[in-house]
């Protein structure tokens, strides 16, 4: 699914955060009073009255600045804004209409995108309140909120998510597979060496890309769509701007895809980064591939793949089961595996085990090995079937759900994994009362 995207833009310390918090109902932005504290977005998939989007925090947005940081979380918002779908345009009662505001909606008339003022820290009954100079901004829809406490979000919300019918997106037999990492490890360079054609603009400079580009392919009698999700960063950016345009992307991308190609540079090996977006990919459900790209830079003999791979495993932690592959886009080498591999994760992910082949598979393993008790009391699982797909989810009927320790289930799922496979795909139990 293709969500669409609401975007929280402004200047510097309306409030834009607090509204961002509250829309989702749990504190995930930073808020404090000093102007300029979000420097990067914060991104969130939420929904209202059944309306899934995608929720879209920016930085305070200062117009005709020098400063590098500044200039950095301005592009930033431009390049949101440009994404959006529809653009909540947060300004302050208390200050009532700035400068900085009206050259704002000056530069979002231009946009022509569908705009809702919002004038936060209205702290009073909002129908009391008189728009005064508001209106001048020249957007239709005027609504009055408090972040902080509350007033007028709901009604924020109805007129947010009526959004425009979706467009048709590709058949659903189509294999969507998004190829994310970090800037320059050679996305770009993948999707151009499995199309044999310069599909993407590839460049040594970090972040060549400026969209997320969509290439149709077919391997194997199987429709596949090549997702390029690169950094995004034009020449003389700062790095704040790439690390915005990059996490975007990916989060983007991960929502329409049901495989995740995760990239990663062997010149440099495994970096925090690369486990941010592994994390990412493993808990929004999809089907995860590790690729280590630029393996033909590696000095290596025998031994040296088998080596790395023991050494990563262990870097991964919860991750290490995921399958990876040591890949070369530039010599084309293991790209057609990775595709094999892929069709395999996307088939797996929306695979249904019966109730009988589960409980005659786990029901004997489950006796040999029973759960932990829990506070005194023996833990009783009785019978297992799955409830749903993409991503399989598993439950487990017993007397104790609550009891079940977080080390047993991950036996559990080993054991699922042993038995029926599900390579690259993340599996989610739950524990129900019998």
């Amino acid at each position: 699914m293709n969500l669409p995207s609401v975007v929280i833009l402004g200047r510097p310390n309306v409030g834009k955060s607090s509204l961002f918090n509250r829309i989702l109902g749990r504190r995930q932005a930073i808020v404090d009073d000093a102007p300029g504290i979000t420097r990067d977005r914060i991104y969130a998939q939420t929904e209202w009255r059944g309306r899934p989007f995608a929720l879209i925090d920016t930085g305070g947005m200062l117009p005709g600045t020098k400063d590098p940081i500044i200039e950095a979380v301005r592009e930033q918002v431009e390049f949101a804004a440009q994404e959006a779908t529809r653009i909540l345009f947060v300004v302050d009662w208390e200050t009532g209409v700035t400068d900085l505001d009206q050259t704002i909606a000056r530069y979002l008339h231009r946009l022509k995108k569908d705009v809702l003022v919002v004038i936060n820290k209205a702290d009073t009954e909002v129908r009391e309140r008189d728009p005064q100079n508001f209106p001048k901004l020249g957007f239709d829809q005027i609504h009055f909120v408090s972040a902080m406490r509350g007033y007028g979000i709901g009604d924020l919300l109805d007129a947010a998510v009526d959004f425009p019918e979706a467009k048709a997106g590709e058949p659903a037999e189509a294999l969507r597979i998004a190829i994310v990492g970090r800037p320059n490890v050679g996305k770009s360079s993948m999707v151009n060496a499995l199309t044999g054609q310069k599909t993407v603009v590839v460049s040594e400079i970090a972040g060549t890309t400026r969209d997320s580009t969509d290439t149709p392919l077919r391997y194997q009698k199987q429709d596949i769509i090549l997702v390029d999700t690169a950094g995004l960063k034009r020449r003389g950016k700062t790095k704040e701007a790439v690390d915005f345009y990059s996490q975007l992307r990916t989060s983007r991308a991960l929502e329409r895809a049901e495989v995740v190609w995760v990239v990663m540079d062997a010149t440099i090996g495994l970096v925090s980064e690369d486990q941010r977006i592994i994390s990412e990919a493993y808990e929004e459900g999809k089907g995860v591939l590790l690729l280590m790209n630029k393996w033909d830079a590696v000095t290596k003999d025998h031994t040296t793949m088998v080596d790395w791979e023991k050494r990563l495993r262990v870097l991964l932690g919860e991750y290490g089961h995921l399958p990876m592959l040591f890949v070369s886009a530039l010599e084309r080498q293991r790209l057609l595996k990775a595709l094999d591999l892929s069709l395999q994760i996307g088939q797996d992910r929306v695979r249904r085990l019966t109730t009988s082949q589960l409980n005659n598979a786990l029901l004997p393993v489950i006796a040999r090995t029973p759960p932990p008790s829990y506070n005194g009391r023996f833990i009783k699982i009785k019978y297992i079937t799955q409830l749903r797909t993409a991503p399989p989810l598993i439950g487990f009927f017993c007397n104790i759900p609550a009891g079940v320790a977080h080390s047993y289930r991950r036996f559990l799922e080993k054991t699922i994994r042993q038995q029926f496979g599900f390579s690259g795909v993340p599996l989610r139990l739950v524990f129900r009362k019998k």
